[in-house]
């Protein structure tokens, strides 16, 4: 189980702008955290790299019952976080390879008795992640990013923290760079390959700062 007393908002910085419900939950204990309350906040782009490893952790500890032949409400729950995770665009996979993988071994065959239309399911299972690749060109969009208006900035601030997240998740960044090709496995090289290289404000810091591993 999760340890006691860590929540999402513990490991990730969150949007003041975000609803009551959503505030509720990402301040609840995680090991409190429902399986419907997982899919509502998939569901609503909230803080969904945190909730994709959550999400498989809470899936991995029951027997998977997620076709129409189950009636209970754990099922019902089940098959409502499955779907929103199948429905997921193929970017929130590739950064998180390794989720997306071990997804698909929890759920085995039982996907096949999941109702919805069989094209997202095959979608789904014959989906291939793409690497994670920081490099010359990545580089130059950020910049642009960091000198266009406010929303471009945080676009530019969401490439750095979505690559810091996808690495406490446990997934690599290729870095081809300065003549450099290193596949980057850790928050330490992280920050000297990429962050340090790119003379971010304090703000970006500081959000990068509330990007902590979740714990188990």
């Amino acid at each position: 189980m999760f340890y006691k007393k860590q929540t999402i908002s513990q490991l990730t910085s969150i949007d003041s702008n975000v609803s009551g419900r959503a505030k509720k939950l990402v301040n609840k204990d995680i090991e409190k955290l429902k399986l419907n309350e997982i899919a509502y906040l998939i569901r609503e782009s909230i803080e969904t790299g945190v909730c994709i490893p959550i999400a498989n952790k809470k899936l991995k500890e029951q027997d998977i019952e997620i076709s129409m032949l189950h009636r209970n409400l754990n099922s019902e729950n089940q098959r409502e976080l499955v779907r929103e995770l199948i429905l997921l665009e193929d970017c929130y996979w590739d950064r998180n390879a390794k989720a997306f993988k071990e997804l698909k071994d929890i759920l085995g065959t039982q996907i096949n008795y999941l109702h919805i239309p069989s094209h997202l399911k095959e979608r789904f299972m014959n989906y291939q992640t793409k690497n994670l690749v920081w490099d010359e060109k990545s580089i130059e969009h950020f910049h642009l990013y960091m000198n266009d208006s406010r929303m471009g900035v945080f676009t530019g601030y969401e490439m750095i923290i979505t690559l810091k997240r996808a690495i406490l998740n446990g997934n690599s960044v290729l870095y081809k760079c300065n003549g450099k090709n290193v596949t980057i496995q850790t928050i330490e090289e992280f920050e000297k390959l990429i962050v340090d290289n790119l003379n971010c404000n304090d703000e970006l810091k500081n959000l990068l700062e509330k990007e902590i591993e979740i714990k188990d």
